[in-house]
C-alpha cells in the first residue's frame, strides 16, 4: 500500500491572525490533521463528531479557507490541502505530487508569478490566481524504482 501523502500544515500563528467562524475552524482543523491532500468527503467523515454532516457546510468552508489563503484545492486529485505557508503568497504556488507515495510538497514562486503575470497582461487577462500541479516522482521514490524496488 502507498505511503499516505504528507504535507507541511500551516503554523497556528496563522489561526491566531484569522477570526475563523466555528465550523470553518473545525473544518480547517481537520483539514491541518489530516496532513496529506483529502477530499470534501473525508473531511465530512472527519467533521461528523463535531456535528457537521451535511457536504455544503464543508464546501462553504473549504470556500472560505482558500479565500483566506488557508487551503488549496489540488484539482488534479479533486482533494484540498492545508497551505503550509504562514504568510500571503508571494509568488505563484507550485505543488510537486508525487504519484507513487503521494507525498505533496508546496513551494512558491516570484519568478514563476512574474513571468506568468507578464504572459497574461501581453493576453489581456488578469490573473486572480496560479496554482500549478507538477507531477512525477519524489526522490525517495525515484530512487527505489532505480534500484528496482518499486514499479510504477
Amino acid at each position: 500500500m502507498p505511503k499516505q501523502p504528507q504535507i507541511t500544515a500551516a503554523p497556528d500563528a496563522i489561526e491566531a491572525t484569522v477570526k475563523l467562524a466555528p465550523n470553518h475552524a473545525k473544518v480547517y482543523a481537520a483539514l491541518r490533521e489530516a496532513a496529506r491532500p483529502v477530499t470534501a468527503y473525508e473531511l465530512i467523515d472527519a467533521v461528523r463528531a463535531s456535528g457537521i454532516s451535511a457536504p455544503p457546510t464543508v464546501y462553504r468552508a473549504l470556500n472560505k479557507l482558500i479565500e483566506l489563503g488557508l487551503a488549496h484545492r489540488l484539482e488534479s486529485l479533486n482533494a484540498f490541502v492545508a497551505c503550509s505557508y504562514d504568510q500571503d503568497h508571494l509568488g505563484s504556488v507550485i505543488f510537486m505530487i508525487c504519484d507513487t507515495c503521494g507525498e505533496t510538497r508546496e513551494v512558491v514562486n516570484r519568478s514563476v508569478d512574474k513571468y506568468l503575470r507578464q504572459t497574461s497582461g501581453d493576453c489581456a487577462f488578469h490573473v486572480e490566481q496560479t496554482t500549478i500541479e507538477l507531477r512525477g516522482h519524489c526522490a525517495l521514490c525515484e530512487t527505489k524504482a532505480h534500484a528496482g524496488e518499486i514499479h510504477s
